[in-house]
């Protein structure tokens, strides 16, 4: 039994040592802090909107 917490609490231990390694990983961190409103916002139209109504053909069937 006491071998099993002694393995249990290292494998925490080793886990909290991973994810503290993901969240604090300081080789790959940019050196600015990221444009957030850029990277969310909408690629430009390829085509601009017109605001003049376009006229449906009067078809009847």
């Amino acid at each position: 039994m006491r071998w099993e917490i002694g393995a249990a609490i290292g494998i925490k231990l080793l886990l909290l040592v991973g994810l503290w390694f993901l969240i604090f990983r300081w080789q790959e961190r940019p050196a600015a802090k990221p444009d957030i409103a850029a990277h969310l916002a909408l690629p430009a139209a390829a085509q601009p909107f017109s605001s003049q109504p376009v006229k449906e053909s009067d078809h009847v069937r």
